[in-house]
C-alpha cells in the first residue's frame, strides 16, 4: 500500500478519533453543568417558598387575630414592625377602637381590609425581595428548555413543581378570597410544594 494512502487513513482514524471522544466528552460536560443548575434551582425555590411563607403567614396571622379581636395600635406596630405614624392614616371613626390602660386607640374588631393593608406595607420591602426571587427563578428554569435525555423526566418533575411554587408565591403575597379560604389554600399549597419539592432533590441527586 501506498505509504501516502497509508498516512492518510491514520490520520483520518486519528481526527475520527480525536472528534468521537470530544463529543462524549462534550456530552458529559453537559450534562454535569445541567444536573448543577437543576441542584441550583431547586436550592432557590426553596429558599423562596421559605421567604414567602413568613410574608404569607403574616397576613394569615393578622388577618385572623383582628376578625377575633380589636388590637391597639402600639401592639400592631411594634409587631409588624411599622411605625405608629404610617398606620394612623388607615384609622378613622369607622374602624377606631379604644383600649384603657394607657393603650390608646387601635383596630377594631372584623376590618379585615385595613389589616391586610397595614401587612401589606408592612411587609413590602420582603414582598419586593420575594418576587425579585420569584422572577429570577422563572427565568433561570426557562433557561434549562431542552434538557439532555438523561434529564428529562427530572425537567418535568420541576415544571410540576414550579406550577404549584407560582401559585404558592402569589397566595403569599396577594391574599384574596375568606380568611377560611386564604388559610386553606396557603397551607395546602405549601404542603404541596415541600412535598415535591424533596421528591425532585431526590430524583435529581
Amino acid at each position: 500500500m501506498n505509504r501516502k494512502i497509508v498516512f492518510l487513513i491514520v490520520t483520518l482514524l486519528v481526527v475520527l478519533g480525536g472528534s468521537i471522544s470530544y463529543y462524549f466528552w462534550n456530552k458529559s460536560t453537559d450534562e454535569k453543568e445541567y444536573h448543577k443548575q437543576l441542584i441550583k434551582l431547586l436550592d432557590d425555590i426553596d429558599y423562596s417558598t421559605t421567604e414567602s411563607a413568613v410574608i404569607g403567614g403574616s397576613y394569615q396571622e393578622y388577618w385572623g387575630e383582628i376578625i377575633d379581636r380589636s388590637i391597639p395600635l402600639s401592639t400592631i406596630s411594634e409587631d409588624l414592625e411599622i411605625s405608629e405614624e404610617e398606620i394612623e392614616p388607615l384609622l378613622n371613626w369607622s374602624n377606631q377602637a379604644y383600649f384603657g390602660g394607657g393603650l390608646g386607640i387601635g383596630l377594631e374588631e372584623g376590618n379585615f381590609d385595613t389589616m391586610i393593608t397595614i401587612v401589606r406595607m408592612a411587609k413590602s420591602d420582603a414582598t419586593e425581595v420575594a418576587l425579585n426571587n420569584h422572577d429570577i427563578v422563572t427565568k433561570n428554569l426557562s433557561l434549562l428548555k431542552n434538557p439532555p435525555a438523561k434529564y428529562e423526566q427530572q425537567y418535568k418533575a420541576v415544571l410540576d413543581l414550579y406550577e404549584n411554587y407560582n401559585t404558592f408565591i402569589s397566595l403569599s403575597t396577594s391574599p384574596i378570597g375568606s380568611y377560611i379560604e386564604y388559610s386553606k389554600n396557603l397551607n395546602s399549597t405549601y404542603e404541596t410544594v415541600q412535598s415535591k419539592l424533596q421528591t425532585a432533590k431526590i430524583q435529581i441527586q
